[in-house]
């Protein structure tokens, strides 16, 4: 059996280990390949796997993530192939139902992964954990100097995260929590900022003269305007860009979680269950098709 794997849009970490853990099981009866898709043409690389690293999550990677152009042909690019893996975002998720489960002739698997936790349907996606953890540990060293120094006036340090879509309301409420700072969710009004800049300079007092704030990029401009411009505060931000919440190594949680799609992946392939989605719930993960509502396998 010839197993497509397409990475389409975003390549976080975990996803070298789910095709690790693939090859391991699957070769040598079956033949893996990895699938580019080309920004400027839109014409596909098909590249077979033939030896696997040891080294999963220090090796570069085996594959590039495939671009999410509404005029890519997926359809006709996987149809070389038996089954595809499609592993991807909340918008690859919405271009494989549009193109794959429509066409009802691609007998293939999608596989949630996504920094910001926003694929419906799933309680937790893969590389969100090591996300968080990357962006808490920057926030951690700022707010440790930050509270070091005394100033005149309370301060407050902004950490605006960049990324395409913004930041899900779970991942700026998350890691506000875990460093005892402040978010902003997206879209973000004028009510909410008097409110928010109520509780912000509520919050200081001569122990506490500094606190953090996290918010989406798209935002700047209303924090600016809403917000800080209310605010007697000596201001600060640093901007954080989604690369940087990527990892070259995935946390505890996200090695266990790619063990277990990876598991996941393989029953469906030696199964041969039909088209449908890996779901990722709070009692493990599930494979889902139409015909289904879902089990775990």
């Amino acid at each position: 059996m010839k197993v497509g794997i397409i990475i389409a849009g975003v390549l976080p970490a975990g996803v070298k280990q789910i095709i690790h853990k693939m090859f391991n099981e699957l070769a040598p009866c079956h033949q893996l390949f990895g699938i580019e898709v080309k920004k400027e043409t839109g014409a596909a690389d098909y590249l077979e796997f033939i030896v696997n690293n040891d080294s999963p999550y220090l090796s570069e990677s085996v594959l590039k993530p495939s671009t999410l152009s509404v005029n890519v042909r997926w359809e006709e690019i996987c149809a070389p192939m038996d089954s595809i893996i499609f592993i991807g975002d909340a918008q690859a998720k919405e271009q494989w139902q549009k193109s794959l489960v429509r066409s009802g002739k691609i007998h293939s698997l999608y596989v949630p992964v996504s920094i910001y936790n926003d694929i419906e349907g799933s309680d937790w996606s893969l590389g969100y954990d090591t996300a968080i953890n990357s962006i808490t540990q920057m926030i951690l060293k700022v707010k440790d100097t930050i509270h070091s120094l005394k100033y005149e006036k309370p301060r407050l340090f902004g950490f605006s995260i960049k990324g395409s879509p913004s930041p899900s309301i779970n991942m700026l409420e998350d890691i506000s929590m875990a460093v005892d700072g402040h978010f902003i969710a997206n879209p973000f009004e004028r009510e909410e900022g008097e409110l928010l800049s109520n509780k912000i300079d509520g919050s200081f007092n001569h122990v506490h003269t500094s606190s953090v704030l996290v918010y989406s990029h798209t935002n700047r401009e209303r924090v600016k305007e809403h917000l800080i411009n209310h605010l007697n505060v000596d201001w600060k931000y640093t901007e954080i860009d989604e690369a940087l919440c990527m990892g070259t190594n995935p946390t505890t949680i996200d090695r266990i979680l790619a063990n277990e799609i990876a598991e996941t992946i393989v029953l469906w392939l030696n199964n041969h269950h039909p088209t449908g989605e890996i779901m990722v719930k709070k009692d493990g993960v599930l494979y889902q098709n139409k015909k289904y509502e879902g089990m775990i396998i």
